[in-house]
């Protein structure tokens, strides 16, 4: 899935990938924190505006 979103000062173009992780440990190179949710917690999360367009089709179940 590709998303672009256009803040004020900015044009962002994000790739969403289905990927699984079979071995190793996640390191954050750009992020503080990750966590592990399902559809149904995307709400109680604060996302980036950018985000707001994946987010409700991974809720809503569409590709």
């Amino acid at each position: 899935m590709d998303v672009v979103h256009e803040y004020p000062d900015i044009t962002v173009h994000l790739t969403l990938f289905y990927a699984e992780i079979t071995e190793g440990t996640i390191q954050l190179l750009e992020h503080n924190a990750v966590a592990w949710i399902t559809p149904d917690e995307i709400p109680d999360y604060s996302f980036c505006p950018a985000d707001k367009e994946i987010n409700e089709r991974i809720i809503y179940g569409e590709n």
